[in-house]
Protein backbone atom coordinates (compact mmCIF):
# COMPACT_ATOMS: atom_id res chain seq x y z
CA UNK A 1 0.00 0.00 0.00
CA UNK A 2 1.21 3.05 -1.05
CA UNK A 3 2.04 5.34 2.38
CA UNK A 4 4.33 8.36 1.02
CA UNK A 5 6.34 10.08 -2.70
CA UNK A 6 9.53 11.11 -1.84
CA UNK A 7 10.38 14.01 -4.70
CA UNK A 8 13.40 15.25 -6.31
CA UNK A 9 13.38 18.73 -6.69
CA UNK A 10 15.58 20.57 -9.12
CA UNK A 11 14.39 19.78 -12.68
CA UNK A 12 11.25 18.12 -11.58
CA UNK A 13 8.91 20.37 -9.42
CA UNK A 14 11.27 23.48 -9.64
CA UNK A 15 12.24 24.39 -13.51
CA UNK A 16 15.97 25.60 -12.23
CA UNK A 17 18.06 23.11 -14.27
CA UNK A 18 18.37 25.25 -17.35
CA UNK A 19 18.79 28.23 -14.54
CA UNK A 20 22.20 26.61 -13.26
CA UNK A 21 23.52 26.58 -16.39
CA UNK A 22 22.88 30.13 -17.52
CA UNK A 23 24.45 31.11 -13.93
CA UNK A 24 27.28 29.06 -14.75
CA UNK A 25 27.83 30.68 -18.45
CA UNK A 26 27.23 34.35 -17.24
CA UNK A 27 30.00 34.14 -14.35
CA UNK A 28 32.51 32.53 -16.80
CA UNK A 29 31.81 34.88 -19.50
CA UNK A 30 32.48 37.64 -17.33
CA UNK A 31 36.12 36.38 -16.39
CA UNK A 32 36.79 35.45 -19.63
CA UNK A 33 36.73 31.30 -19.30
CA UNK A 34 35.75 30.03 -22.27
CA UNK A 35 32.99 27.29 -21.27
CA UNK A 36 30.00 26.55 -23.27
CA UNK A 37 26.58 24.79 -22.91
CA UNK A 38 27.77 21.60 -24.33
CA UNK A 39 30.69 21.38 -21.90
CA UNK A 40 27.73 21.62 -18.72
CA UNK A 41 25.51 18.63 -21.01
CA UNK A 42 24.04 16.15 -18.96
CA UNK A 43 25.12 17.22 -15.78
CA UNK A 44 21.60 17.32 -14.68
CA UNK A 45 21.16 15.18 -11.30
CA UNK A 46 25.16 15.18 -10.23
CA UNK A 47 26.36 15.71 -7.32
CA UNK A 48 28.43 19.02 -6.06
CA UNK A 49 31.60 16.73 -5.90
CA UNK A 50 31.42 15.21 -9.30
CA UNK A 51 30.59 18.70 -10.90
CA UNK A 52 32.97 20.46 -9.07
CA UNK A 53 35.76 18.40 -10.42
CA UNK A 54 34.45 18.84 -13.60
CA UNK A 55 34.77 22.20 -13.76
CA UNK A 56 38.24 22.26 -12.08
CA UNK A 57 39.29 20.34 -15.27
CA UNK A 58 37.32 22.67 -17.16
CA UNK A 59 39.11 26.26 -15.61
CA UNK A 60 42.52 24.75 -14.20
CA UNK A 61 42.19 25.90 -10.76
CA UNK A 62 39.71 25.22 -7.66
CA UNK A 63 39.87 28.39 -6.54
CA UNK A 64 38.39 30.36 -9.42
CA UNK A 65 35.76 27.53 -9.53
CA UNK A 66 34.74 28.30 -5.87
CA UNK A 67 34.93 32.42 -6.61
CA UNK A 68 32.85 31.86 -9.77
CA UNK A 69 30.23 29.32 -7.56
CA UNK A 70 29.75 32.80 -5.45
CA UNK A 71 29.23 34.72 -7.81
CA UNK A 72 26.49 32.15 -9.69
CA UNK A 73 24.82 31.90 -6.23
CA UNK A 74 24.53 35.71 -6.20
CA UNK A 75 22.49 35.40 -9.83
CA UNK A 76 20.60 32.65 -8.81
CA UNK A 77 19.30 34.65 -5.60
CA UNK A 78 18.52 37.21 -7.58
CA UNK A 79 16.57 35.08 -10.27
CA UNK A 80 14.49 34.26 -7.35
CA UNK A 81 14.24 37.89 -6.32
CA UNK A 82 12.89 38.73 -9.67
CA UNK A 83 9.79 35.69 -9.75
CA UNK A 84 12.40 33.63 -12.64
CA UNK A 85 12.43 30.61 -11.15
CA UNK A 86 8.92 28.84 -11.12
CA UNK A 87 7.48 25.59 -10.85
CA UNK A 88 6.85 22.94 -13.42
CA UNK A 89 4.45 22.12 -14.95
CA UNK A 90 1.96 19.82 -12.45
CA UNK A 91 4.10 20.59 -9.45
CA UNK A 92 1.43 21.80 -7.10
CA UNK A 93 -1.26 19.94 -8.73
CA UNK A 94 0.24 16.52 -8.16
CA UNK A 95 1.50 17.71 -4.52
CA UNK A 96 -2.35 18.92 -4.06
CA UNK A 97 -3.34 15.69 -4.85
CA UNK A 98 -1.13 13.70 -3.03
CA UNK A 99 -1.50 15.60 0.14
CA UNK A 100 -5.70 14.82 -0.28
CA UNK A 101 -5.16 11.84 -0.40
CA UNK A 102 -3.36 11.70 2.71
CA UNK A 103 -0.07 10.46 1.73
CA UNK A 104 3.06 11.81 3.27
CA UNK A 105 4.87 13.64 1.41
CA UNK A 106 8.96 13.77 1.69
CA UNK A 107 11.69 16.00 -0.58
CA UNK A 108 15.16 14.62 -1.05
CA UNK A 109 17.66 16.78 -3.03
CA UNK A 110 21.00 17.32 -3.73
CA UNK A 111 20.31 21.12 -3.50
CA UNK A 112 21.89 22.50 -0.22
CA UNK A 113 19.79 23.26 2.39
CA UNK A 114 19.83 27.53 2.29
CA UNK A 115 19.33 27.33 -1.60
CA UNK A 116 16.73 24.78 -1.36
CA UNK A 117 14.87 26.15 1.78
CA UNK A 118 14.99 29.51 -0.53
CA UNK A 119 13.08 28.00 -3.07
CA UNK A 120 10.36 25.96 -1.65
CA UNK A 121 9.69 29.36 0.35
CA UNK A 122 9.39 31.60 -2.38
CA UNK A 123 7.66 29.07 -4.43
CA UNK A 124 4.37 28.34 -2.01
CA UNK A 125 5.75 24.27 -1.51
CA UNK A 126 7.39 24.37 1.71
CA UNK A 127 4.63 23.38 3.47
CA UNK A 128 3.75 20.87 1.65
CA UNK A 129 6.63 18.06 3.14
CA UNK A 130 6.69 16.25 6.00
CA UNK A 131 10.13 15.49 5.58
CA UNK A 132 13.09 17.35 3.98
CA UNK A 133 16.69 16.00 3.51
CA UNK A 134 19.28 18.36 1.45
CA UNK A 135 22.64 17.72 -0.11
CA UNK A 136 24.24 18.58 3.25
CA UNK A 137 22.37 16.70 5.17
CA UNK A 138 23.98 13.17 3.68
CA UNK A 139 27.76 12.16 3.50
CA UNK A 140 27.00 10.77 0.08
CA UNK A 141 24.89 12.42 -2.67
CA UNK A 142 23.04 10.46 -5.22
CA UNK A 143 23.12 8.48 -7.23
CA UNK A 144 24.27 6.54 -3.85
CA UNK A 145 20.78 5.53 -2.59
CA UNK A 146 21.50 7.65 1.15
CA UNK A 147 19.15 10.07 1.10
CA UNK A 148 16.41 7.74 0.00
CA UNK A 149 17.24 5.38 2.75
CA UNK A 150 17.23 8.48 5.51
CA UNK A 151 13.99 9.71 3.89
CA UNK A 152 12.24 6.14 4.40
CA UNK A 153 14.21 6.06 7.77
CA UNK A 154 12.40 9.60 9.11
CA UNK A 155 8.91 8.45 7.67
CA UNK A 156 9.25 5.17 9.58
CA UNK A 157 8.53 3.48 6.37
CA UNK A 158 9.47 0.36 4.43
CA UNK A 159 10.82 0.62 0.79
CA UNK A 160 7.52 -1.05 -0.67
CA UNK A 161 5.44 1.68 1.29
CA UNK A 162 6.54 4.42 -0.93
CA UNK A 163 7.85 5.58 -4.62
CA UNK A 164 10.09 8.14 -5.61
CA UNK A 165 9.22 10.81 -8.88
CA UNK A 166 12.77 11.93 -10.24
CA UNK A 167 14.14 13.66 -13.66
CA UNK A 168 17.28 12.39 -13.61
CA UNK A 169 19.29 8.78 -14.15
CA UNK A 170 21.30 9.82 -11.08
CA UNK A 171 18.41 9.83 -8.84
CA UNK A 172 16.24 7.47 -9.87
CA UNK A 173 19.89 5.31 -9.51
CA UNK A 174 19.98 6.31 -5.98
CA UNK A 175 15.77 5.38 -5.09
CA UNK A 176 16.24 2.20 -7.39
CA UNK A 177 19.08 1.33 -4.93
CA UNK A 178 16.81 2.01 -1.76
CA UNK A 179 14.19 -0.29 -2.96
CA UNK A 180 11.82 2.47 -4.24
CA UNK A 181 9.91 2.42 -7.36
CA UNK A 182 10.20 5.47 -9.65
CA UNK A 183 8.09 7.77 -11.79
CA UNK A 184 10.93 9.08 -14.31
CA UNK A 185 10.15 12.38 -15.69
CA UNK A 186 13.25 13.37 -18.37
CA UNK A 187 13.96 17.54 -17.69
CA UNK A 188 12.18 18.87 -20.83
CA UNK A 189 13.24 22.63 -20.55
CA UNK A 190 17.40 21.01 -20.66
CA UNK A 191 16.27 18.76 -23.40
CA UNK A 192 17.03 15.40 -21.35
CA UNK A 193 16.28 12.33 -23.49
CA UNK A 194 17.23 8.74 -21.77
CA UNK A 195 18.19 5.84 -23.55
CA UNK A 196 16.61 2.09 -22.71
CA UNK A 197 20.55 1.09 -21.61
CA UNK A 198 20.82 3.94 -19.19
CA UNK A 199 16.76 2.66 -17.97
CA UNK A 200 17.82 -0.58 -18.01
CA UNK A 201 18.87 -1.13 -14.48
CA UNK A 202 16.04 1.14 -13.04
CA UNK A 203 12.66 0.24 -11.09
CA UNK A 204 10.67 2.55 -13.29
CA UNK A 205 7.16 2.47 -12.20
CA UNK A 206 5.80 4.96 -14.62
CA UNK A 207 7.83 7.66 -16.99
CA UNK A 208 6.42 10.87 -18.80
CA UNK A 209 7.07 14.13 -20.06
CA UNK A 210 5.79 16.12 -17.13
CA UNK A 211 4.28 15.39 -13.80
CA UNK A 212 1.02 14.85 -15.35
CA UNK A 213 2.26 11.55 -15.33
CA UNK A 214 2.68 11.05 -12.01
CA UNK A 215 -0.81 13.55 -11.10
CA UNK A 216 -3.00 10.92 -13.23
CA UNK A 217 -1.52 7.76 -11.65
CA UNK A 218 -2.87 9.56 -8.19
CA UNK A 219 -6.44 10.35 -10.14
CA UNK A 220 -7.10 6.75 -10.77
CA UNK A 221 -6.01 5.22 -7.69
CA UNK A 222 -8.40 7.46 -5.94
CA UNK A 223 -11.17 6.54 -8.64
CA UNK A 224 -10.25 3.06 -7.38
CA UNK A 225 -10.43 3.26 -3.74
CA UNK A 226 -13.73 4.79 -4.11
CA UNK A 227 -15.10 2.17 -6.35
Amino acid sequence: MLKMIVFDMDGLLVDSEALYKAGWLKVAAAHNIPLTAADLAGWSGQSLQVTTEKLIALMGSAQVVEQLRKEREIFISQQLAADKVQLKPYGKEVLTAARQQGLILALATSTFRKRGEAFLQALGIADFFDYVTFGDQVTRMKPDPEIYLTSLAKAGLRAEEAIAAEDSIAGATAATKAGLPVVLVPDQSVDSHYTAAEKADLNILLTGTSLKVLLDYLQKDAEGKED
